[in-house]
């Protein structure tokens, strides 16, 4: 759990014994590319942390597939709902790579929360940074033509440009795979 280690502990001073907890209730799981890890409307009973590879979290809007968020080595995964009120949840979660993946029932993860103070602030400060990136979002998409928040995404976010499908980076930028081609193209 080396690159979740680092991942938790670059938001907060996470201690050995505290990780040691985590690793006391984590079970590995190895899984292929294109494994659907949630799948919307089912509850999965899981949080994911992902070692090694890439996911994406996306939600069936019609017949469309819209990406909402890619999840990569270090971050965490799961399905909102389930997690906050316990019902199934509306997206679906697919591994984008072949993943190396430690997954906790979200009994024992909110009881983690609830009894360790680390990772009760580790829990605020990652929901915290996720609500304002999911905000920035919104304020790009509707605020950013489509080169700004491509040019956007190429800036903040190049480790994922080669790992990730035009088609999902499009629907996750809200254009299509024609037009970013041709944005691509004309850059």
């Amino acid at each position: 759990m080396q690159r979740i280690s680092r991942s938790l502990r670059s938001i907060y001073p996470i201690t050995d014994d505290s990780m040691e907890q985590l690793c006391a209730i984590a079970r590995a799981m190895e899984l292929p590319r294109r494994h659907l890890l949630i799948e919307k409307g089912l509850r999965c009973g899981h949080v994911y942390f992902i070692e090694r590879g890439l996911s994406r979290s996306f939600c069936h809007i019609g017949s469309a597939e819209l990406s909402s968020w890619f999840s990569a080595e270090g971050d965490i995964t799961f399905a909102m709902n389930e997690l906050y009120h316990d019902i199934a949840g509306f997206e679906s979660v697919e591994l984008l790579e072949d993943s190396l993946l430690y997954a906790i029932a979200i009994p024992e993860f909110n009881q983690l929360i609830e009894q360790n103070i680390e990772f009760c602030n580790w829990s605020r400060l990652i929901h915290q940074e996720h609500i304002l990136r999911v905000q920035q979002a919104r304020i790009d998409q509707i605020s950013l033509s489509t080169e700004a928040r491509y040019r956007k995404f190429v800036r903040e976010q190049p480790e994922l440009l080669q790992r990730i499908k035009l088609g999902h980076l499009a629907s996750y930028l809200g254009m299509t795979a024609q037009n970013l081609s041709r944005l691509r193209a004309s850059i």
